[in-house]
């Protein structure tokens, strides 16, 4: 073999050594390990806490769960079988039984209309 055509059998052979590599290591973190984190949406009681809220008066502008006010929670995608069949977290976000992290909203998301409060519920009826 040329010295030229062992070269380029060398590079193929790491390269393709590195792509098998990244591919196991990407199986492993997300299917095995689950190192990565889920957010997910609550429902929200706008009278008597503070909620993100959005306008669901068109369908195509609203996921799939319909919520005009939610809360969010992250969450490791590990402990989201801890959810429940449903896959509702918050009985086991508010309960403790799994870690979650609410999302808080700011002041700047209560000026814009991102989150609403009880006190600010009022004008919308």
């Amino acid at each position: 073999m040329p010295d030229n055509e062992k070269k380029h059998s060398k590079f193929l052979y790491v390269l393709l050594t590195c792509v098998i590599l990244s591919i196991a290591s990407s199986f492993y973190f997300f299917y095995f390990k689950k190192d990565f984190n889920f957010i997910i949406e609550t429902k929200c009681i706008p009278e008597l806490e503070t909620c993100f809220h959005r306008d669901c008066t068109n369908p195509d502008n609203c996921p799939p769960n319909g919520l005009s006010y939610y809360n969010t929670y992250t969450l490791r995608a590990n402990d989201f079988k801890f959810c429940g069949v449903n896959e509702d977290c918050l009985l086991s976000c508010t309960s403790g039984s799994i870690n979650c992290t609410k999302t808080q909203c700011t002041e700047s998301d209560l000026s814009t209309g991102v989150c609403i409060s009880p006190a600010n519920i009022s004008y919308l009826n």
